[in-house]
Order: structure tokens, then C-alpha cells, then sequence
């Protein structure tokens, strides 16, 4: 199961956290199936989950769900969802898998790549 870090730090904090992750790698240690996105900036992290993207990721961890589906559920229009999906894609949040559909052809779901999201912010 992967783990998704949302978090502030200083640039010097990600490459400390890089070093321990490649020395782990060198000790032949395996890796942890966590991922961290790290900001400079507390702003910049809070726009990556602001109000409609929060939303976008509260539904596809419950189920991977299709743009369609998303743009009904959440009352909103497909191209602003389709929009905000790739954004979170491009992140790292999200991703999109094929699956069959119920007629002819195949769906594009988009998933979570973790069912739970931890928010760290340090402020000053």
C-alpha cells in the first residue's frame, strides 16, 4: 500500500530525506512504499488540494471513477474535472487505468495512487 506525504519543508529537509531513502537503497534495505510531495511554500501546497480538487480525490480513493462520473457526482463540468485530473495526475495523486465497459469498448477510470493522503504544514 502506498502512502502519500503532502508536505512544507525547506529544500535541504527533501534531500535529507533523499540521502536516508539512497543509503536505505544501498544497504540493499528495501524501499517503503511511501511517497512524499514536498512545497517551499505553504500557499502552493494548500492550491494543490483546494476545495474542487479535494473533492476530485475524496471520490476516486472511495472508487476510481470516470471523468463522466466525476463531473455528476460533483456537479461540475467535464471539461473543468477533466482539467483538474490531469493537474492532480501530473502530481502524482492520481492515475488513469483502461478497464472494460458495460457495452462496447473500454472506460478510462482515473484512481488514487494511495487510499489516505497526510497533509503536513509547517508555518514559519
Amino acid at each position: 500500500m502506498t502512502t502519500v506525504t503532502i508536505r512544507t519543508g525547506k529544500v535541504d529537509e527533501f534531500f535529507s530525506r533523499a540521502r536516508e531513502a539512497a543509503l536505505r537503497a544501498d544497504r540493499g534495505e528495501p524501499f517503503e512504499g511511501k511517497v512524499t510531495i514536498s512545497f517551499e511554500d505553504p500557499n502552493e501546497m494548500l492550491m494543490l488540494l483546494s476545495g474542487g480538487r479535494r473533492r476530485i480525490m475524496l471520490e476516486v480513493m472511495k472508487r476510481p471513477q470516470t471523468v463522466q462520473n466525476l463531473a455528476n457526482i460533483l456537479s461540475r463540468n467535464r471539461s473543468t474535472i477533466a482539467k483538474e485530473i490531469r493537474y492532480l495526475e501530473q502530481k502524482g495523486l492520481l492515475s488513469r487505468k483502461k478497464a472494460p465497459a458495460e457495452e462496447n469498448g473500454s472506460e478510462v477510470f482515473v484512481e488514487a495512487v494511495a487510499p489516505k493522503i497526510e497533509l503536513v504544514a509547517m508555518l514559519g
